[in-house]
């Protein structure tokens, strides 16, 4: 699917320009909140925003929705937009949770057919072009629909809607983590192995490659990573 920051999707060329100033102001936003040069918490003032970013306020108000809607910022009706915050207790409840239900989605997986590891491999390959650019905000998405295109091929499907909740409520802290070139690379060298054990049909070792891979985050791990 299209990265929710993608929105030059018409003919319009107005539109063209204005989902490509989206993509930017999304990237920046992103860029300031990895930094934290803006703080979980901290509420985001379209104003303010576009004077500081110097674009109008129509891009700004699309950026904010659009990382709202991957988990970045939260919403609050009457009040705007914040950067998300958890406690660490919160982030300890989501790890665990993660941990447990992602691998009830892997022991109840149907193995995937070529075309299947092909679109994997594809989604992994667009993760590699990108992940020593400067612009990497697009790698968010893709990150996200990689791990969904593997958790879909479990039947376990209300699993399934509470692992995407749940993803939604840790998203500040993945992305922190892909906020790193080094991270961003690893990222895409674990993608590789998750593949490779998927085309094997070795289940133990995607149990293993994804306890590592999501213990790299930045939620913190109770117990120490590989726990389950």
């Amino acid at each position: 699917g299209k990265s929710d920051t993608h929105m030059a999707n018409t003919d319009s060329t107005s539109d063209v320009q204005n989902g490509s100033s989206v993509d930017r102001v999304a990237a920046k936003l992103v860029s300031l909140i990895t930094a934290r040069e803006i703080n979980p918490g901290e509420q985001l003032r379209q104003e303010d925003l576009a004077e500081r970013l110097d674009v109008s306020r129509v891009p700004i108000r699309e950026a904010l929705h659009a990382l709202s809607n991957l988990g970045l910022l939260s919403h609050e009706r009457h009040r705007g937009f914040f950067v998300a915050k958890r406690t660490r207790s919160e982030l300890l409840q989501i790890a665990r949770l993660l941990e447990l239900l992602e691998t009830e989605l892997i022991t109840h997986i149907e193995w995937p057919d070529e075309a299947a590891l092909d679109e994997l491999n594809a989604l992994n390959a667009e993760m590699d072009k990108i992940a020593s650019e400067a612009d990497w905000v697009a790698l968010i998405d893709l990150n996200r629909a990689f791990h969904f295109r593997i958790f879909a091929l479990s039947s376990q499907t209300l699993v399934y809607r509470e692992v995407e909740r749940l993803w939604q409520l840790a998203a500040p802290y993945i992305i922190f983590d892909l906020s790193r070139p080094e991270e961003r690379e690893q990222t895409v060298a674990e993608h590789a192995a998750l593949i490779e054990a998927l085309r094997e049909k070795d289940q133990d070792r995607l149990l293993d490659v994804l306890n590592h891979h999501r213990a790299k985050t930045g939620l913190p791990v109770r117990g120490g990573a590989g726990e389950r």
